[in-house]
């Protein structure tokens, strides 16, 4: 074979594989151009169910933690109830009444209350802020003895009513505890209305929905 006949096949060759390349590209681009054109994509995702009973929304969480902040500095005191001192489980209860929550008393109390359908149980590390955490303390191992306001998740930040020593203000908690759970309360007819039409008090400057 001469040098020009190999020249004039490989440009021959060329020509018929330009043609091949072109269809292929113009193949892989088409669904992705069409798609959003017709409404569809390639691999669309279907979105997640919505939750069967609500928690507490952003407007919700918002003012729960906005009246914790401003009761931070209070003193503890067992049994107290305010306005001027707080023991943990009065500081949620009282937190949770300023969106038409009403809790039990105590931290047990408010414990089984939730868990008897007034609340979702949250794995550790999915708690958002304004979801309470419980744990067992001088009650004993087995009993639920303590609670508190999960102020930022990101950090394990709580609000809460700590000691007499600490009163009240922002703490780490952790879930080095024989017990140890997260629950969200369920929102009450009104608060879900509240929800609804977006009403929303002071915002707090933190954890994303302050």
């Amino acid at each position: 074979m001469t040098r020009i006949t190999l020249l004039t096949a490989l440009a021959a060759a060329a020509l018929l594989t330009v043609p091949i390349v072109v269809a292929l590209t113009f193949a892989a681009l088409v669904p992705a151009v069409l798609a959003p054109v017709l409404g569809g994509a390639a691999d669309e995702v279907a979105p997640l169910p919505a939750a069967t009973r609500p928690g507490p929304g952003t407007a919700e969480r918002r003012a729960v933690l906005v009246w914790a902040d401003a009761h931070v500095g209070q003193p503890y005191r067992l049994g107290a109830t305010g306005p001027a001192a707080w023991d943990c489980s009065s500081f949620t209860q009282a937190a949770y009444a300023q969106v038409g929550v009403g809790m039990p008393r105590t931290a047990r109390e408010q414990h089984d209350w939730l868990a008897a359908g007034h609340g979702t149980r949250i794995p550790p590390g999915s708690e958002q802020a304004a979801d309470l955490v419980f744990w067992d303390s001088y009650l004993g191992p087995a009993t639920i003895g303590h609670v508190v306001l999960v102020d930022d998740p990101t950090r394990r930040q709580s609000v809460e009513a700590h000691n007499t020593r600490t009163g009240t203000g922002y703490f780490t908690y952790h879930p080095n505890h024989h017990r140890y759970e997260i629950w969200r309360p369920h929102l009450t007819a009104h608060a879900q209305e509240d929800e609804r039409q977006g009403r929303s008090l002071t915002g707090h400057p933190s954890s994303g929905v302050r």
